[in-house]
Parts: C-alpha cells; structure tokens; sequence
C-alpha cells in the first residue's frame, strides 16, 4: 500500500475485540483420545479478518492474514505444540486431553524456541512487521473438546487519523498568503512491542522530526505532491498513520533526545517559510484509534516538528475509538 497525497479511501476495518483477558470456556464434550493420548483440534481466527464497516478507512491492505502461529499451552504453561498456517483463517494441531491456553499471533516473524506462555509473552514485535500486515494476538483458555477453539485477536499497531485541514487565519497578512500543506507525520514513533503489552519501547523513529526509515515511511508519513494550497480550500482527504503503543510520561522537548510524547505534526509552507502544528498524542494505546476531524489553523505555527502547540495557538481535543467506531465529533484550531 503506497500513501499518496490523493488517495480514494476504502471502506474496511478489522472486526476485532480485546484479546488480553480469559476468555475461558470449559468444553462439556468428552474428547476422543487417540492412541498417544492426543486429541486432534480445530484453532480459528473468528469475527472475520477482513470484516466491513462504515468507516473510510485504507487498512484493507494491511488487515490480510498472511500467517497465522497458534500454540498450545498446557495450565502449568509449559508448551504443548505448535503449527504455523499460511493459508486460510484456521489450523489443526494435537494436543494432550485437558485444559489449555491457546494463543494465535497473526502476522509476525517465526517464533522459535518457545518453551513457556511467558517466553511467548516476551517475544518482540517490529513495528516494521505490521508494513504487509497487521501484527495481531489472541487468546482463549479452553478444556479440549471436539468443537473448534474460537481465537479472537486484536491488532498491536494504534492508529492515528486527521482527517481534515483547514486555513483559518485571524491575521489578514497572513490569510492573504499561499499556505501550501506539504506533509503530515508522525514523529517520536515507539518502534517495538512485547506481545505481553508490558516492556517500555527499546526502538524509536523520527526522533523529533521528520524521517522515512525503510519499510516504514507509508506507516508514518503522508506526503503531498504536489503541495495544496489551503489558501483556496480545505484539505479533506483523511490520512491514516500507523505506530505502536508509547505510554511514556511525562513529555519533554528537550533537544536532546530521549523518549518522550509521539505527535502527530501537519508541515506547511506559508508564504515560503516551513512552520510546523505538532499536536501531542498522550498515552495512546494498542489496537485504539486517535482520530481528529479537522485542524484549523488560524496562525503561524512552530519552527519545531516537536515543539507542541501552545494555549495561545488554540485548543483542541483527540477522539478515542476502538479501531471498529467511526464517528469523530471533536476538531483542533490552532
């Protein structure tokens, strides 16, 4: 999926719900045990993958099941088995009678020498894993019976969506300037993540500024070419960023760089001078959506991609939707 400046969004959303929780349900079914005393059962991603909804949404691409690693945990969590699938939504595995925790990670690289639930739990995604698809995990604990083992999973990417940009100076001179919008992007981008959902970010991309790190730039980045002129009319094609789960508090603008606030920063060119908006996002978790409706600018912005706006340059405020909600009701002016 290539990111350009006029794209048509599509409508699709991964239908998905939280999947770090027991979900457990005891089979009531008597399982047949075969001579190794195993049992044969049937592991299957439900509430399908790729699942319409009313959003305008361009994750069709990256909502596609590659791969899927299922694996069998017994109540001690030690492993029991294993299988990868590659083709279709379900796989069968064999597996000794008796209660077990299930798990499917959708998407990622080949996880090995995987001995215990919490080796599996400190296995690190990159956020490069999600550029053909989206990394995502589930888990359901369950006694082993005949009927198929349902898995749920939830995608680890957040995702952060402006979908409109207007020009609203209060200062004439500068309404009577071409305000060309160049980028929108997200910097101080968390670049890995534990499928436990606990580890603090050890990887970290556009510190501070703009950058297009291979694999990565459709992820974090929108680039228009040509510019658009906000002078002459609202941008209104939403653009969709991806990023991992920073929780890290509280922010700083130090221009030394540590781990700080991920932000979402529209770039213009206003008479010929480069400002920046940067508008923080706080705290922004897994499998959640950051959505802002419109951005109003009314005057010049920060030199700084990180240096957030001010309360004199406005207010704003960000929706936070599960990745399946679409309404936005909420804008920034700046």
């Amino acid at each position: 999926m290539r990111k350009i400046a006029f794209f048509a969004a599509v409508a699709t959303a991964l239908c998905t719900i939280a999947c770090n929780k027991e979900l457990s349900t005891s089979k009531e079914e008597t399982p047949v045990l075969s001579d190794d005393e195993r049992v044969e059962v049937t592991l299957t991603i439900t509430g399908g993958a790729m699942t319409k909804s009313a959003d305008q949404d361009i994750d069709d691409n990256l909502s596609v099941v590659h791969n899927i690693q299922f694996f069998a945990f017994n109540e001690d969590e030690s492993i029991d088995t294993y299988v990868k699938v590659t083709d279709g939504m379900s796989g069968s595995m064999r597996v000794k009678a008796g209660q077990k925790k299930f798990w499917a990670i959708v998407n990622a690289d080949d996880i090995t020498n995987v001995q215990t639930l919490e080796q599996l739990l400190a296995v690190k995604t990159q956020l490069s894993d999600n550029a053909d698809g989206f990394v995502m995990v589930g888990n359901y604990n369950s006694n082993v019976g005949t009927d198929p083992i349902p898995i749920e999973v939830k995608r680890l990417a957040t995702r952060v969506v402006l979908k409109k940009v207007t020009a609203a100076f209060t200062s004439p001179a500068e309404a009577d300037l071409d305000c060309i919008l160049k980028r929108v992007y997200l910097i101080n981008v968390a670049g890995d993540f534990n499928l436990g959902y606990t580890d603090d970010p050890t990887v970290w991309y556009s510190k501070m500024a703009y950058e297009s790190p291979t694999g990565l730039d459709d992820l974090l980045n929108t680039t228009l070419t040509p510019g658009h002129n906000l002078k002459n009319a609202a941008y209104e094609v939403p653009s969709y960023h991806y990023c991992y789960q920073n929780h890290k508090q509280p922010d700083t603008q130090s221009t030394t760089w540590s781990p700080r606030f991920t932000r979402i920063v529209v770039e213009v060119e206003l008479g010929g001078t480069t400002y920046y908006y940067p508008v923080n996002l706080q705290y922004i978790d897994y499998g959640k959506s950051y959505e802002i409706e419109n951005l109003t600018i009314t005057r010049k912005g920060s030199i700084s991609p990180d240096q957030p706006i001010t309360i004199q340059s406005g207010t704003f405020e960000i929706s936070v939707k599960d990745w399946t909600v679409v309404p936005v009701t909420n804008g920034i002016t700046i």
